[in-house]
């Protein structure tokens, strides 16, 4: 795939046009197919600065680093993103925006209807904008965010009489669906301010918050304002003082569409929410707490559990979890690596113990170098709960 590009040159009175042709993106030609392939800083800036490109389709394919560059969200209220944006499970690093006078900010300013984006992760986001202000999206208007997380702070500067707010670790305004995402970001603003989303009349689903939450009204561990539906979710940062305050929510407009879900009172200073159950820490980082309530940490029924739990830590998404961590608690280090020792050159694994303990990382049934290869690639990462 090429694009063309006109340049007009002068010269003695003269018009000469002259025609580049550059590739677009690291490859791929935007269609669901062969998508285009995000893979460095200026294929991000190419996304950023092509809103035509905005109802195509992404994938990336290596970590993007955006340091020092100057960043504006992809996506507005006149060109919304409606394509499908696949992180693939890789992240962008370092994403410092910084527009105070500014609607709709974040990596995704805007995400309409049909808009996708999925498996991405944002480290180190420092975001700043007026209102309807995101960690990753200022609005998802009937869009879809699925196994999304962001750490870092989110700001939303819009305060005093007449205010809006709509500030979110992950997505301050939310119509649509998030699901199997998370966030560990600082929040602040003043009104409808929440760890993962400021305000909510779609749906949240299998979701957690961490963060600290600072706030004047409306103001909720996970969801500020919930209009829509929260099951299976739960947060256990700090949140402040304020009207309208919870640990898990701050203002519900229907008590009985929080389903299932949890927060801290311990780690989050509040007794009060305006649905969801208050638990100590303790309980908090105890199956039974969850298993009733219908929380899927079952490996054993022939389908993906969608939750993960270690003895004394918080609950994380399975989605989280490294294939290096094959001792399955949260860290890599030398018990993967026994347990990895253990089925070395096993060659039955395909019918074997779920892979050999899954020590079979790419699942042919033998665990030998190719294996080894793919493992050491995740040797001593830091895992979720180091």
């Amino acid at each position: 795939m090429f694009r063309t590009y006109r340049k007009v040159l002068v010269i003695s009175g003269l018009i000469f046009c002259l025609f580049s042709s550059v590739f677009a993106y690291s490859g791929g030609t935007g269609e669901p197919n062969n998508p285009y392939q995000i893979a460095t800083v200026s294929d991000w800036n190419d996304l950023m600065h092509s809103s035509a490109d905005w109802n195509k389709n992404f994938i990336m394919t290596a970590d993007v680093n955006l340091q020092g560059v100057t960043l504006t969200p992809v996506g507005n209220s006149t060109n919304k993103f409606t394509g499908v944006f696949d992180g693939n499970n890789h992240i962008i690093r370092n994403v410092d925006i910084n527009m105070p006078a500014s609607y709709y900010v974040g990596l995704f300013g805007y995400i309409g209807s049909g808009g996708r984006v999925c498996k991405l992760g944002g480290e180190n986001v420092r975001i700043i904008g007026y209102n309807y202000v995101g960690g990753l999206v200022g609005e998802n208007y009937y869009g879809t965010i699925a196994a999304c997380y962001t750490t870092g702070s989110v700001t939303g500067t819009d305060t005093g009489p007449g205010y809006i707010g709509y500030i979110g670790g992950l997505v301050g305004w939310n119509l649509g669906t998030i699901s199997a995402s998370y966030t560990r970001c600082t929040v602040t603003g003043d009104d409808y301010v929440g760890g993962l989303v400021g305000d909510s009349a779609g749906v949240v689903i299998d979701c957690y918050a961490m963060g600290a939450v600072f706030g004047g009204r409306c103001v909720g561990g996970l969801v500020g304002r919930n209009k829509g539906t929260v099951d299976r979710c739960y947060a256990a940062g700090t949140v402040d003082e304020g009207d309208y305050v919870g640990g898990l929510v701050g203002w519900n407009t229907d008590l009985n569409d929080v389903n299932t879900s949890f927060w801290d009172i311990e780690t989050s200073g509040q007794t009060t929410s305006a649905g969801g159950e208050g638990k100590t820490t303790a309980e908090m980082k105890t199956l039974s707490t969850f298993t009733p309530a219908g929380w899927d940490f079952d490996y054993t029924d022939g389908d993906a559990a969608d939750w993960f739990i270690q003895i004394d830590e918080y609950p994380i998404l399975t989605w989280q979890i490294s294939p290096a961590d094959i001792y399955t608690d949260g860290r890599n280090n030398f018990r993967d690596f026994a347990l990895f020792a253990q089925y070395w050159m096993r060659k039955d694994c395909a019918i074997y113990n779920n892979y050999c303990d899954w020590a079979d990382l790419n699942f042919d049934g033998v665990v030998d170098i190719n294996d080894l290869k793919e493992f050491m690639s995740y040797w001593l990462e830091e895992g979720i709960y180091n």
